[in-house]
């Protein structure tokens, strides 16, 4: 009931004029716009790279650098989980996901290094911050009995698997046990993450798809990943969803970044928060539901961009961080884009009030270029507002 189908985000209209329409823009071209993403299918995502961490000390020491607790997680399970690497001021470095490794899966035959008896652990980052990432445990490792490596891209490889039509009851089931894997708990409908040692997707369901397709699915679903829009040693984990996405445990011990996470949690207010947004033209009324059209003509430009309320000066609403076509991801300010209320000191949101990004222009003969921008809350977000909402009447 949580999740929709990703069909009901595609304009039927849009999707029959793609071949017959033109257009342009600063990111994209008429020939490169991504095609809407099948109901059933999978992607390679070729944009993320893997670390193998192992050793005695594997589980102990990434229970001290990770915001999940790992305890929950043993070596034996073929299960993964979605986290993420702080710094000590709170701010995200690194959101990812990591699969314990399974004694059965088979990988342990095929990896370099790592002993039967030993723990081991699978890191899903960014790829252009996988070195990163990896600079960043060994800073940590002092006496720890651990070793890490970066993997190879022909080790292994990652892919996301979905499937609309059974969404409710596909993700009970886990990833089978010969491979790596976990549900994708981030948003309800996401699917699944696998790990082959193998470029072998003859395995999988659906109709394979582009990586671009894959990101027009995960941005209608709200759902934020990677430096360009959890921006590395800027972003709070909060703001970023990373709560929401099942990526905290709020119960857990002593981590770094914990004290403004925790204090932030129990007594803060999330005032901004990343949510999918549609891009439309000046001229035009203002959506009234999120829809991606892979023949846009819209101009859009280079992200991050602030967004402003049409006709006002002052503080900015949000910002724009990436975007495909006509749709994106934005950090908006609540309670002036959307209609939740998180305190009872009133809410400056208006269903009158339009919100646009201005940018100077390269053309000589137009001064400036403009773009509206409409925020949508997914239903998944205001269902985890309600709890949160629930659980503080409960503990005031």
């Amino acid at each position: 009931m949580l999740s929709r189908t990703i069909r009901s985000y595609l304009c039927k209209d849009c999707v029959a004029a793609t071949k017959r329409r033109s257009f342009s823009s600063s990111a994209s071209t008429a020939s490169n716009l991504p095609s809407p993403p099948p109901p059933t299918g999978f992607a390679r995502l070729t944009n993320r790279a893997l670390i193998l961490l192992y050793g005695r000390d594997a589980a102990h020491y990434l229970q001290g650098l990770t915001t999940t607790n790992i305890k929950n997680y043993t070596s034996d399970s073929p299960g993964g989980f979605y986290t993420a690497f702080l710094n000590a001021q709170g701010r995200v470095l690194h959101d990812v996901f990591i699969y314990p490794i399974d004694h059965a899966s088979g990988f342990r035959e095929q990896l370099e290094g790592i002993r039967d008896d030993e723990p081991g652990f699978m890191i899903d980052v960014d790829r252009a911050h996988a070195e990163a990432l990896r600079l960043h445990l060994k800073r940590y490792k002092l006496r720890a009995k651990i070793a890490l490596r970066a993997v190879e891209p022909g080790e292994c490889h990652i892919w996301a698997t979905w499937d609309d039509a059974a969404a409710e009851t596909a993700e009970n089931d886990p990833p089978q046990p010969q491979n790596l894997g976990c549900i994708d708990t981030r948003a309800p409908g996401m699917g699944k993450r696998i790990l082959m040692s193998a470029d072998d997707s003859k395995a999988l369901q659906g109709e394979e798809t582009s990586i671009e397709s894959y990101d027009v699915r995960r941005v209608l679903k709200g759902v934020p990943q990677g430096h360009n829009e959890i921006i590395s040693g800027e972003a709070l984990p909060q703001e970023s969803n990373i709560d929401y996405m099942s990526g905290i445990d709020f119960r857990k011990g002593c981590y770094v970044g914990q004290e403004l996470t925790i204090r932030t949690h129990h007594t803060g207010v999330v005032r901004k928060r990343i949510l999918p947004v549609q891009l439309y033209d000046p001229n035009e009324k203002p959506p009234e539901n999120l829809r991606y059209d892979p023949s846009s003509i819209l101009t859009v430009p280079d992200a991050p961009q602030n967004i402003a309320r049409v006709n006002t000066r002052g503080r900015s609403a949000g910002k724009f961080l990436s975007g495909v076509g006509n749709v994106g991801l934005a950090l908006c300010r609540l309670e002036t884009m959307t209609d939740i209320k998180l305190t009872e000191e009133g809410s400056q949101w208006n269903p009158d009030h339009e919100f646009k990004m201005s940018w100077a222009s390269k053309d000589d003969n137009v001064k400036e270029k403009e773009v509206k921008v409409k925020a949508f809350v997914p239903e998944w977000h205001r269902n985890r507002v309600s709890v949160r909402d629930m659980h503080r009447q409960q503990n005031a």
